[in-house]
């Protein structure tokens, strides 16, 4: 007859193998799991890159556009340059596929790596463009002669929204956003301050519509959130966020937004100054520009624009008691945080 104390340590033997068996299998799997939403997170992160390089690309195709001189070689370029962004796009395609997962989770992140250097190769050839060959000067001589803000504010106003955050029973805040089109995720931009401790979220259209928004996140050293709401209609159109890379002192420029909760207003100016530092109580905004284009409180989140109907930046702060001094955050600066926010 067996030992009572030697079936007891067969018992306990058994166990201890099923335990580090079980832990083995939970650690796996939890290294699995990690290694997905990591590898998730970075793909997410190569498709944010890629956007950000097509919608610069889109701005210098605008600009080429107005001007004949070497326009022919620099097309060629981005054409060479659309192929490869095309190819990349397909890759990552592929690495979100169900076969993708035939691959272990290192090839991927290898795959991941190679392509992230890819497109940074590609981001420094669109930096290397000669855009002094476009003659940038020029875009305000063609537009201020043939272009009518009223066509661009028709062309933009169905895009700009009234952004109202309930913070508490008694006290709201109003400002400003657009649409934007992210990997084709339309979503919705404006300031950090605007939606700031809010319990409840709504966007009004230029038509009168209001839908329920959600924020998606926000960060207050860059003063930028990002909003997203399910019932909004595919009908409206997002706006085109360019590089302010281009931008110069004595551009023309259009705000739109909705000052003092009056929706649908407009105002012009110029680009007054750029890379300037600016402190909102207990935060410090650097590379911001100054315009002369008036702003007012409920501008805040409404994007300013050029005659091209193309976004160079986000309104976010005005000096109180002066007169055409306004602050608005660059779009490189934007391009750059909706990315980190939707990752």
């Amino acid at each position: 007859m067996e030992n009572p104390k030697k079936r007891e340590n067969k018992i306990g033997l058994s166990l201890m193998v099923i335990l580090l068996a079980a832990s083995l299998f939970i650690g796996g799997l939890f290294g699995f799991w990690a290694g997905y939403v990591t590898n998730s997170s970075r793909i997410d992160n190569l498709e944010g890159q890629l956007s950000i390089i097509e919608d610069q690309i889109r701005s210098i195709q605008a600009t080429s556009a107005i001007n004949i001189q070497n326009q022919s070689d620099v097309l060629e370029i981005i054409g060479n340059i659309e192929n490869e962004l095309s190819r990349i796009r397909n890759e990552i395609d592929n690495l979100e596929a169900p076969s993708s997962n035939d691959l272990g989770s290192d090839e991927i992140m290898e795959e991941i790596d190679d392509l992230k250097i890819q497109l940074s190769t590609l981001q420094e050839q669109v930096n290397n463009i000669n855009v002094t060959t476009l003659i940038h000067e020029d875009v305000t001589y063609v537009i201020g002669e043939n272009y009518s803000l009223s066509q661009l504010f028709e062309q933009v106003k169905e895009s700009v929204v009234v952004v109202q955050a309930v913070v508490s029973p008694t006290t709201t805040s109003q400002g400003s956003g657009f649409l934007y089109n992210y990997s084709g995720q339309i979503i919705i931009l404006t300031n950090s301050h605007v939606i700031e401790d809010a319990t409840s979220i709504d966007v009004t259209f230029s038509n009168g519509t209001i839908y329920s928004a959600s924020l998606r996140g926000a960060n207050s050293n860059t003063d930028i959130a990002v909003l997203t709401t399910s019932g909004m209609q595919t009908e409206y159109s997002p706006l085109s966020i360019v590089s302010s890379d281009l931008l110069r002192v004595g551009d023309p420029v259009v705000v739109v937004g909705t000052p003092y909760g009056l929706p649908g207003s407009m105002s012009n100016g110029i680009i007054s100054a750029l890379n300037r530092t600016i402190t909102l109580e207990q935060t410090t905004l650097s590379n911001i520009i100054q315009t002369t284009a008036p702003l007012n409180p409920g501008n805040s989140g409404g994007p300013m624009i050029n005659y091209l109907g193309q976004v160079i930046g986000m309104a976010t702060a005005i000096v109180e008691d002066s007169q055409g001094i306004g602050f608005v955050i660059p779009s490189d600066t934007i391009l750059q945080e909706v990315v980190e926010i939707m990752s």
